[in-house]
């Protein structure tokens, strides 16, 4: 659903249909999943353009699971008939996007086959992390 905003002339009709959506997993990032949407090919293009991601908390996933989780640009929560609504906010509007549950609930059991939950600080290369952020603070 598309919220109107104060001052908009018209509200474009939402789109229903089927989205790919990639979800990555690397355990080099181990608290973070990649979603992924590639981007569709224009007409008479054999390819899309760069894929459009967004990187959320493997925990935040997790809780949207049982109850409704997150509070900024991307949110989740289960709906009815075995599903997990997934909210993309941003300055454009909101994309409502629907996974079944128990895709989610398998892909994130994979994730912690390869790092345990509770784990994931062993995974992380803490030099290189400190180096990002000093770099970022200048």
């Amino acid at each position: 659903m598309i919220i109107a905003q104060a001052g908009a002339a018209s509200i474009p009709a939402p789109v229903p249909g089927v989205v790919p959506l990639v979800l990555r997993y690397d355990s080099e990032d181990p608290f973070a999943v990649v979603l992924e949407f590639p981007d569709p090919p224009a007409d008479g293009e054999m390819s899309g353009g760069e894929p459009i991601s967004w990187c959320v908390s493997r925990e935040l996933l997790r809780r949207g699971l049982d109850g409704p989780a997150g509070d900024g640009d991307f949110r989740l929560a289960p709906v009815d008939g075995g599903l997990t609504q997934l909210e993309f906010h941003n300055r454009n509007g909101v994309a409502l996007v629907q996974v079944a549950t128990g895709d989610l609930a398998t892909f994130l059991a994979d994730t912690d086959q390869v790092v345990r939950p509770g784990e994931e600080h062993r995974h992380v290369h803490w030099p290189d992390t400190v180096e990002a952020f000093l770099r970022m603070s200048d």
